[in-house]
């Protein structure tokens, strides 16, 4: 077996290397074009020469963004760089898979290869399958990861084109005489005596804080924490949208469970600010921006000048991501120079990589290096030039010790961000439970006060009824005194013999009209008294013409005159009995200090009215004043001037809490030794008519 490498020119030129190389038709010659160019017409012309003269040959190759000349990576050259492999005891077979066509089957992450279409090419003694493909979108990974997982027991290699214009969804393969835009090409190595080994490497970092996708459909990223997913780029790379190639230099770094790795980017969308990738992701996942490692990548200079040294090989294939391209191509062409001739250097810049291994459950790969050392003979080995460090320049050195640093630094960074992230998430969950705690707290105390405000509420409820049930007391005994007469003259009369003088019908109505006053005197407590949760319409007038009259004969016993001044048609919606109480509150407050400082004809003044979007109730008595030092505690609960046993100091604090309970406020006006307003504000949505 042997391989040789050509850079073609014309093909007189390579017809007549051929004939130096005795290279002639057969079916056991596998040709292998590098294309790097975007000209399909001479790569038709091309291959149908090469189909003329090598009819039982199989030639296929793909376009590359770069090719290997004369232990060089350059992305300049134009020209095929072609590599004939020729088999003596091994034999070749190849298939093409359009995906144009019905050779797949499921949707979107579960593209499969109909594996029996596939298996009609095995044999007994198939060593292993080489993959080209222009299948650069979503689904590819899947789909390759099918093929690896249905014939795992094969060596896989290979990768998936790339443009000259970086564009990888518009590279191509070919096959033969045929170019294919959508396609996976697969070269059989069947035989006894062949070997297949391989060797990759994978020499990307993490260098940012980590995100997590929060929002993905398949491929397609949307959110990364609460930012949208081309944010990870922008914080580093504001001209992102005029550059793209940034996703080639900086790809996305993914952890998944315990495996870590990169994956290509096909594009992002300006619009949504999403990013689609190569391969399926899920939420959940971790990503980073991930750079080369350069000190990684040059120490497998040594590496593969072992690999080659203990392989055997008569024939060698290289697939080096595109990445490489953006500042990491002097690895490329240290890997290479070792190798002394040129004939066994052969290869793609791909855009995805392709190999198998024991116990990694992928075939798809990004950011890879990969080399197939290909052999019938294991005595057979690649010649190479002694390697020497002292052949790595100091610019090499630098810029390994360069990107050392760098890597080192970032991952301290990392490191430190983690575990300030680590600090601040168990703070904010000790703040939580403080939080929670405290909350616990405000709430009990909260319960708390609402069981003493309705504790207060009751007792000075109980205390209005106390005054009011006095009042009625005294109420009562005249007409309890009325009947009382009445039944006397009877009783005497009936005792003297008199009993037609009675006049049953007079005494009835008598007794019939106090009877009426006792039970309407009832009937107005009982609605004082009566608490209703729901709001109802009333009329002002009426609610305090009713509070007025409870307390009417107290009042007028001290001389007491109460004026109102309210419009017939003032109606208002809200909680009748609360206006009641607040309004015997401040009358009973009145004719206390009337009694107290021993004030005649006092006078209570109620006007009711409008004034802008509310409504007043002003309540204001010639009792002569509150003191300035007193004036700021009245509302307060269980303050209070009076004895024990007339006041318990609730009255003006349960007052103020019930009008500012429907959103309004009471407040107070005095001037010492003369005259005290309290002012009632009520919402004016509650008034009718409304204020015109």
């Amino acid at each position: 077996m042997r391989q040789l490498v050509h850079y073609y020119r014309d093909f007189d030129s390579f017809t007549e290397w051929c004939d130096e190389n005795s290279i002639t038709n057969s079916e056991r010659l596998l040709i292998e074009i590098n294309y790097p160019n975007d000209d399909r017409k001479l790569l038709k012309i091309l291959l149908t020469d090469l189909q003329s003269s090598f009819a039982d040959a199989t030639i296929v190759g793909m376009q590359s963004f770069a090719s290997f000349t004369n232990h060089q990576v350059s992305d300049l050259n134009r020209d095929p760089i072609i590599s004939i492999m020729e088999f003596d005891t091994s034999s070749i077979s190849s298939m093409v898979l359009n995906l144009d066509k019905n050779y797949i089957k499921g949707e979107c992450n579960d593209y499969k290869a109909e594996k029996h279409i596939i298996e009609k090419y095995l044999q007994a003694d198939t060593e292993a399958v080489e993959i080209l493909s222009s299948f650069n979108d979503c689904h590819t990974s899947s789909f390759i990861n099918s093929l690896g997982e249905d014939f795992r027991h094969l060596k896989i290699f290979g990768g998936g084109s790339t443009g000259k214009s970086h564009n990888t969804n518009k590279s191509f393969v070919f096959h033969n005489n045929k170019i294919y835009d959508k396609a996976i090409i697969l070269i059989f190595m069947h035989g006894e005596n062949l070997t297949v080994e391989l060797y990759q490497a994978f020499d990307w970092k993490p260098i940012s804080k980590k995100k997590r996708i929060t929002k993905t459909d398949d491929s397609t990223i949307f959110t990364m924490g609460d930012s949208p997913a081309l944010d990870i780029y922008r914080k580093y790379f504001p001209n992102l949208d005029s550059d793209t190639s940034v996703f080639l230099q900086v790809p996305l770094y993914i952890t998944k469970g315990n495996s870590s790795y990169t994956v290509h980017i096909l594009n992002a969308d300006l619009s949504n600010q999403s990013i689609s990738t190569a391969q399926p992701l899920e939420e959940n996942d971790i990503v980073q921006l991930s750079i080369g490692n350069y000190n990684a990548m040059m120490n497998r200079t040594q590496e593969i000048y072992n690999f080659l040294t203990k392989t055997p090989a008569q024939a060698l294939w290289i697939g080096a991501c595109i990445s490489y391209e953006y500042g990491f191509r002097i690895p490329i062409k240290y890997y290479i120079s070792n190798i002394k001739s040129n004939n066994h250097i052969f290869g793609y810049t791909t855009s995805q990589e392709y190999f198998n291994e024991e116990n990694h459950p992928n075939t798809f790969h990004n950011h890879t290096f990969i080399m197939a050392a290909i052999t019938e003979s294991n005595n057979s080995y690649i010649e190479l030039e002694e390697y020497k460090d002292e052949n790595i320049t100091p610019f090499e050195i630098a810029n390994k010790n360069l990107y050392s640093i760098m890597h080192k630094t970032a991952n301290e960074l990392n490191r430190l961000t983690e575990n300030l992230e680590i600090r601040v998430n168990q703070r904010t969950q000790e703040l939580k439970t403080l939080n929670d705690e405290l909350q616990i707290r405000i709430d009990d105390a909260v319960r708390e006060v609402k069981r003493q405000t309705a504790i207060m509420n009751q007792q000075s409820r109980l205390a209005s009824m106390g005054e009011i049930l006095e009042n009625i007391a005294h109420q009562w005994r005249q007409p309890l005194n009325a009947v009382s007469w009445v039944l006397q003259d009877i009783e005497i009369k009936a005792k003297l013999g008199n009993q037609a003088e009675i006049d049953i019908e007079a005494v009835a109505e008598k007794i019939n009209n106090s009877i009426q006053f006792l039970s309407n005197t009832i009937e107005d407590f009982r609605r004082f008294v009566d608490k209703s949760d729901m709001a109802q319409t009333f009329n002002l007038k009426k609610t305090i013409e009713s509070t007025k009259k409870l307390i009417d004969d107290t009042l007028t016993e001290l001389n007491i005159k109460i004026e109102l001044d309210c419009d017939e048609d003032i109606n208002y919606k809200g909680f009748e009995n609360d206006i009641k109480h607040v309004i015997m509150n401040l009358i009973n407050n009145a004719r206390d200090a009337f009694e107290e400082n021993e004030i005649k004809n006092g006078i209570i003044s109620i006007r009711v009215y409008h004034e802008k979007d509310e409504l007043i109730i002003a309540v204001k008595d010639n009792a002569g004043g509150i003191p300035k030092k007193i004036l700021k505690s009245i509302f307060e609960p269980y303050y209070t001037t009076k004895h024990k046993t007339k006041g318990t100091g609730l009255g003006l604090y349960m007052s103020k809490n019930l009008i500012e309970k429907v959103k309004g406020s009471l407040e107070v006006a005095s001037i010492l030794n003369g005259k005290t307003t309290f002012i009632i504000t009520l919402p004016d949505e509650g008034a009718m008519p409304k204020k015109k």
